[in-house]
C-alpha cells in the first residue's frame, strides 16, 4: 500500500513532535557557540548551512517562508543506488532565527547521528567528523540528556524502517568505517 503525501506529512510531524519533547542539554546549547550549527563564520564570511532531508520531509517546507527548499538528483551526489527519487535540501533564510517548529530531523537529533554496524545493529554516535565547525558539546565532551538520547534512538529506529533511509544510514556507516576513524558510540 502506497503512502499518500498527507500520511507522509503526518508521519514526519509525529517524529518532529517526539523530538520537540527533548533537548541535548538542560539549556539552549546554542548559547555555548552562538548557534554555530545554524550559521558558521568561515573567514568572516557567513555561510548558510543547507541540510539534506529524509524522504517525505520536504513536505514540511512546501509553504514555509523561513526556508528555501532545493531539489537535486540523487544520481548527482554520493548516495546509495536505491535512492531513485530526487533529494531535497533545506536552507534557513534567516539563521539562526528559523521556525524551530519545522527544523529538519538532522537539526533535532544533532549532535547524534545514526550508525549501523556491520552486523546491522543501529547505534547513535557523536557527529564528530562530518561538520564544518566545532561543536562545544562534542569538543568539551558534555553529557547529553538521557531522554534526548533515548528519544533520538527511538526516532531513528522508526526512520530506518524505510528501506531507503536504512540504505542511506548503512551507506554512510560503511564510509565512516572505511575511513577507520574512531567514533564515540552513545547507545
Amino acid at each position: 500500500m502506497e503512502i499518500t503525501a498527507s500520511q507522509m506529512k503526518k508521519n514526519i510531524q509525529k517524529i518532529y513532535d517526539m523530538l520537540d519533547k527533548v533537548s541535548p542539554l538542560d539549556y539552549d546549547c546554542g548559547k555555548l557557540c552562538g548557534e554555530i550549527c545554524c550559521v558558521y563564520d568561515d573567514n568572516n564570511k557567513e555561510e548558510k548551512v543547507g541540510l539534506y532531508l529524509l524522504p517525505g520531509e520536504e513536505l514540511m517546507y512546501e509553504d514555509s517562508d523561513g526556508f528555501n527548499l532545493y531539489c537535486i538528483s540523487s544520481k548527482d551526489i554520493d548516495y546509495p543506488h536505491s535512492w531513485d527519487d530526487d533529494v531535497y535540501l533545506v536552507e534557513c533564510t534567516n539563521p539562526p532565527h528559523c521556525n524551530r517548529s519545522i527544523r529538519p530531523i538532522q537539526c533535532r537529533t544533532f549532535p547524534l547521528i545514526p550508525h549501523i554496524n556491520s552486523k546491522g545493529t543501529l547505534h547513535l554516535i557523536l557527529d564528530e567528523n562530518e561538520i564544518p565547525y566545532e561543536c562545544p558539546i562534542i569538543r568539551d565532551n558534555l553529557e547529553l540528556n538521557k531522554e534526548f538520547i533515548n528519544e533520538t534512538y527511538k526516532v531513528w529506529k522508526i526512520l530506518i524502517n524505510d528501506p531507503v533511509v536504512y540504505d542511506l544510514i548503512a551507506y554512510d556507516s560503511r564510509r565512516r568505517d572505511n575511513r577507520r576513524k574512531k567514533y564515540k558510540i552513545i547507545i
